[in-house]
Formats: C-alpha cells, structure tokens, sequence
C-alpha cells in the first residue's frame, strides 16, 4: 500500500471513529433505552400501531398520525426524528427547529427540566420505579427529584406542537389525545395523574416559594436571578428548564401572575 494510500484509509477510518465517538455522546446512557424500539415498545407498542399493550387507542389507528396530524398532537416531524431513523425514534436526540432544541421523546416524556442539567428521563424513570420497573435504578441510583406536574416539558408550548398543558386540563386536554382517555401524562413520576396531582390542583406554575399563589415573592425570585446562566432549577426561576433565568422565564410568570390556586 502507498504512502498515500495508508493516509486515505487512516483519514476515513478516523472520521469514522470520530462519528462513532460523536454518536455515542448524543446517546446518553441517561435513557436506559435510547431508541423507542429498544424497549419502549415492549410496553408501549408500536410506533405506529392502532392501540397499546395497556389498551390505549390511537386516534387515526396510529400513535404516529396521533403526533404528527395537524387535528391532534400537531407535531413537528424534527421534534421526534434524526435523518432516516426509520419511525424509531431516539430518546433524547432529534434535528430540532429553527425555533426548538432537538431533545427527542423526552422533550415530552419524562426530561428533567430544570432539577439537574443534563440529566433526561427522570420523571419517567420515577414513574416505572412506581410501577415496579426497577430496572433503571443500577444505573441511575442519584436521581434528583423531578419538577412539580405542573411545570411543563420543555417541548410544550412552543411552535412546534400543541402540546401545551402539563395538568392536562379541559376543555382542551392539551396534553393527551389518546381516544376516550383523559389521564394525559405523568411528568414527575409519582404515579398520579394531571389534575388528579396536588401540583395541579394547586394550578400555578409559577408558584416558586410554595404558597399556593403566583405573586410578587416569586417574581421577586426570578428578577434576583435574571441572567443568570448555569445551576439554576425551578427554585430559582427557570421554569422552561434551558438552565438559564431569561425572558421566556420571565413571560412564563408574567402570564401566571395573580394566580391563586
């Protein structure tokens, strides 16, 4: 082999390393499954089926069309998909938007959002942990406490789908368009439900000290921590859980402001 030759093939083969390299840090071992169809189906069903194992039937007889149908979930495909993942979706990775980070599944399903940066799914793995699917705990045994059920996914809200309502509340029920089913989604992992949570009940979102009322202590907490970059949680005023105390922070009290429960 040439001189030049052994330059082109170390050349690929490191490139190919580097993807490989670059791969593995996109997958997080944070997800114990990091593909749906690594395990998630198993439970769940499939990406595409009519209903799931548990019952749960799809509007349009597939949970895609649920996500993704402009009369339902509405979903940007990129919120959900890489390039030619072939409707299997990661867990925590996907293109993204112009207007919304690429989280994956868990950008509705189970991220932590807010509690502890960089670490995903920990709603969800509290909610199997509940359920007595343990198998994640040897892998994650610190854990933070997931944020109230109140506090939305990162991904609800935005332009990109119609998700939108943590709590799940009517008339709308922004959060689950599964047919004849109004149990939405169990963000923080305690085994109960939207409205039927105390979080919810309690209907503020912004309620950082705890009383039950949006009002001026809590916005006195987010103006104290404004721009601040780095180590903040719910606590401090990032409710959308970007790490960061900013303005969509400070439109996310604003607009629950005067909110008494």
């Amino acid at each position: 082999m040439s001189h030049a030759r052994r330059i082109s093939t170390n050349t690929i083969t490191g490139a190919a390393l580097i993807g490989v390299l670059l791969y593995a840090a996109s997958v997080s071992l944070a997800d114990m499954y990091p593909r749906y169809n690594s395990g998630c189906n198993n439970c769940h069903g499939s990406f595409t089926g009519s209903t799931s194992p548990k019952g749960t039937i799809f509007p349009g007889n597939s949970k895609h069309t649920m996500h993704r149908s402009s009369s339902e979930m509405g979903t940007n495909c990129n919120l959900c998909h890489t390039d030619g993942d072939d409707r299997n979706p990661f867990m925590n990775l996907s293109n993204g938007t112009a207007n919304t980070p690429g989280l994956g599944c868990v950008g509705c399903h189970g991220r932590d959002y807010g509690g502890a940066t960089g670490v995903s799914g920990v709603g969800l793995r509290a909610h199997h942990a509940a359920n007595g699917v343990t198998v994640c705990a040897g892998c994650h045994p610190s854990d933070p406490t997931p944020l109230p059920e109140s506090v939305a996914p990162p991904y609800y809200g935005s332009v990109d789908t119609n998700a939108d309502d943590p709590c799940n509340n009517g008339p709308d029920f922004l959060e689950n368009w599964s047919i004849g089913d109004t149990d939405g989604i169990d963000n923080d992992g305690d085994n109960v439900y939207d409205t039927a949570d105390d979080d919810c009940a309690a209907g503020c979102v912004a309620d950082i000290d705890g009383d039950g009322a949006t009002g001026l202590s809590d916005l006195a907490i987010v103006l104290s921590n404004f721009g601040t970059v780095g180590g903040v949680t719910f606590t401090d005023g990032d409710f959308d859980g970007d790490d960061d105390v900013d303005l969509a922070d400070l439109a996310i009290i604003l607009s629950d402001f005067g909110c008494s429960g």
